[in-house]
């Protein structure tokens, strides 16, 4: 145990030498955990269709710089999101009341822009998050408050489905249905509610990705339209259904899902690397 400021300052110190010294490698846990496990490099460039959440925050961190405010509530979404995201400053990673409140993440932004109007605010949730109020997206279009909001879909309740594997269950916690207004040829033929026409709707702009070459395009319109509209502005990324995001109870006993990376291409926004 110890205070996590000094606790960081000792890390960021060992971390500084060894970097001077040209040995910049895992920190050893002990316990006989494999090499590549220490390391934690996951990987984010994944180019399937349907889109690999690994990919849209490998994407967010290209679109958007240091001062960017993020805030986030609940999911798998905000899980992954807090691994992959760079956040640089202090309260530009707002996690909206914890595990819980589902739905805060709308109204917490227009909050965050109200409170910072110069601030680049961006909102990420998953879609079921999103629904449950998207109703105060009117309230930024009512009142001039932009925003960029990241809706990861891939019509699930995906932390409750990934809580569930350890009982051997997927019960009722999907989203997905054919929508009697979209036809097969659609992009979203199969996933249920039509985000973009929802936020169109409430007089928002809203942009639909099913390619991860997009995600970037995408984000920087959103980006372009938040300054000419002055509307929060929707990015939905339409994703692979299901994807079980790295957990574990310990830092040394993490589950991935998903191989690791190996070279640095494999995750080209990784903060520090070591695979090349």
């Amino acid at each position: 145990m110890s205070d996590a400021g000094a606790a960081l300052t000792e890390l960021v110190a060992v971390a500084r030498e060894r970097r001077d010294a040209g040995s910049f490698g895992p920190v050893r846990l002990g316990g006989g955990v494999p090499e590549r496990k220490r390391t934690m490099h996951r990987r984010t460039h994944f180019d399937d269709i349907p889109i690999k959440p690994q990919r849209v925050y490998e994407e967010m961190n290209k679109a958007f710089g240091r001062d960017t405010r993020y805030v986030s509530t609940i999911g798998l979404s905000q899980i992954a999101a807090a691994q992959f995201l760079h956040v640089y400053q202090p309260r530009n990673w707002i996690n909206a009341g914890q595990a819980g409140p589902l739905g805060w993440t709308v109204p917490a932004a227009l909050g965050v822009c109200a409170a910072d109007p110069d601030a680049t605010v961006v909102a990420l949730t998953g879609d079921y998050d999103f629904q449950f109020m998207m109703e105060e997206l009117a309230v930024g279009a009512q009142f001039n408050l932009p925003y960029i909001h990241v809706l990861v879909n891939n019509a699930y309740l995906g932390l409750i489905r990934q809580s569930q594997r350890g009982f051997d269950m997927d019960y009722c916690v999907q989203l997905a249905f054919d929508n009697i207004n979209t036809s097969s040829n659609e992009e979203i033929a199969g996933y249920g509610v039509d985000h973009v026409k929802l936020a169109e709707a409430l007089g928002c702009k809203a942009l639909r990705v099913q390619d991860p070459a997009e995600i970037l395009p995408a984000l920087e319109t959103a980006k372009k339209l938040i300054v000419e509209h002055r509307v929060p502005v929707l990015v939905e990324i339409v994703l692979e259904r299901v994807t079980n995001i790295s957990m574990g109870t310990e830092i040394d006993n993490v589950v991935e899902f998903e191989e690791l990376a190996l070279s640095a291409k494999d995750a080209p926004t990784a903060v520090i690397s070591m695979l090349d």
